[in-house]
């Protein structure tokens, strides 16, 4: 399009280029040639005069072409994200020759085939170095990390030369076990370093640590906590509970992100402890892992919702077997939370589940205050681990004021393979719902007879 209508590209300020996105889901998109999208962007970029952000999200670093006609033509420019694949960075990059940014971000995209070996983080180029030490001091946001740390991992131990006083976003990773079992990198026990670092940068309210710990759990403490009353602006927070056990954590944290890693029942006395000093805690993203789906986890999960009653957006997630039971046990804590607006439920699936809209219908009886549900069933061996997603807005009866409908989005891989997508509105019934194991029992006479049914087709065509 912009090739066609060029007069377009002078009133851009933002460009995102995404060819062969991960995040294409369910269906993927079609392979893109790089090279020619490179091409295309190069002989645009004259025309970019108002370009301020750029943001590559490709397969491999784009050519370094593009970044040398960026910095030429596109003299506006001062955010850059881009994310690298298998190839090496080359220190010459005019990737690296930019100044003046407030925002960078080079990170290495999902889905870069893994191995079973610890990896040595990678050395990044001085050239880097130099450009946002010594020439971006207005840098306001900055991520180095990684979200295939098997496969490629950033040495950012460099971090702590920095002295970037409008810092307000950092998102560093990865951190975890290295090869001796201590915790990494290095900056860690670097005598206080980073800490140093963090207690300097007062303006940061966001701030990202990337975690992964692959065949063991993260230890029950750390001497990497969050230094405390040195980040009065910090609203968000992704990491592991344990870097908020320091009394008192910050008390500014709106948002917080905990899907590092999952959380087992024998730590949950810790996580609520955590969570009960957050006074200002609105939005909780949490990851638990049940041992037992058959055992009583009402105590568990009850537990987690008063520690923050003042939720109005919780997505829990749960990606081993969550069937019925457990399910029935998390909705009926949904009352702890008064103030919830969003809820969101990512979960291991089964096939003789029940479906995602029953599933927000009984979600919205046990909390019909909601406005918004979300549905999600992971799949390891799925495209982005996921089978299928819905979205439910809520639509109230203008009289009563109460829930009467959800507007339903779904979409995602069918059962015999394939991808879908619908649109459709759901009447919500406030009357009790039917014994559980009833529903059950009924549905796997339906998921039966479709299996047969199947069968019986694949016999006639093979006898046929």
């Amino acid at each position: 399009m912009l090739r066609e209508r060029r007069h377009l590209c002078r009133y851009i300020r933002k460009l995102a280029v995404r060819p062969n996105y991960y995040l294409a889901w369910p269906r993927p998109d079609d392979y893109l040639d790089e090279e020619w999208v490179v091409e295309m962007l190069e002989s645009l970029s004259g025309s970019l005069t108002l370009l301020t952000t750029f943001d590559w999200d490709g397969l491999e670093l784009p050519s370094d072409r593009l970044w040398g006609a960026f910095q030429a033509r596109c003299k506006a420019l001062r955010s850059i994200s881009t994310n690298v694949g298998r190839h090496p960075l080359t220190p010459t990059s005019s990737l690296f020759k930019f100044s003046n940014l407030t925002s960078f971000s080079i990170i290495a995209r999902h889905g870069i085939p893994t191995s079973d070996a610890n990896q040595i983080p990678e050395e990044l180029p001085d050239e880097f170095w130099d450009m946002i030490l010594q020439r971006c001091p207005d840098l306001e946001e900055l991520a180095i990390c990684t979200f295939s740390p098997t496969a490629r991992l950033f040495n950012f131990d460099r971090i702590i030369e920095g002295s970037w006083p409008s810092l307000h976003s950092l998102t560093l990773g990865s951190f975890g076990y290295t090869s001796d079992f201590s915790l990494g990198p290095s900056a860690l026990a670097n005598d206080g370093a980073f800490d140093d670092f963090l207690k300097d940068h007062k303006a940061l309210k966001y701030l990202r640590f990337l975690w992964s710990f692959r065949h063991f759990m993260s230890p029950d403490t750390l001497s990497f906590t969050l230094p405390a009353r040195s980040l009065p602006a910090l609203t968000t927070f992704t990491g592991i509970y344990q870097q908020l056990a320091s009394a008192p954590s910050p008390q500014a944290i709106e948002t917080l992100d905990l899907t590092c890693e999952p959380i087992y029942q024998s730590r949950i006395n810790a996580v609520c402890a955590v969570l009960r000093g957050l006074p200002n805690l609105t939005s909780l993203e949490i990851w638990v892992h049940l041992f037992d789906s058959n055992r009583d986890h009402t105590t568990f999960f009850h537990n987690i919702m008063a520690a923050c009653p003042g939720l109005t957006d919780l997505h829990f997630m749960c990606t081993n077997s969550f069937t019925a039971k457990p399910l029935k046990q998390l909705v009926s804590g949904l009352h702890l939370l008064p103030k919830l607006k969003r809820f969101s439920l990512t979960k291991g699936h089964k096939y003789l589940d029940e479906t995602m809209v029953e599933t927000a219908s009984r979600i919205l009886r046990a909390a019909p205050g909601v406005k918004q549900i979300n549905v999600r069933w992971a799949r390891e061996r799925c495209p982005n681990h996921l089978k299928q997603e819905g979205t439910y807005d809520v639509v109230c009866d203008e009289t009563t004021g109460l829930p009467a409908s959800m507007v339903a989005v779904e979409k995602g891989i069918g059962l015999v393979g394939g991808s879908f997508s619908k649109s459709f509105r759901q009447t919500i019934d406030f009357t009790p719902s039917a014994d559980w194991q009833a529903s059950v029992a009924k549905r796997s006479k339906v998921v039966r007879k479709r299996v047969s049914s199947m069968l019986s087709v694949r016999s006639t065509v093979v006898y046929g």
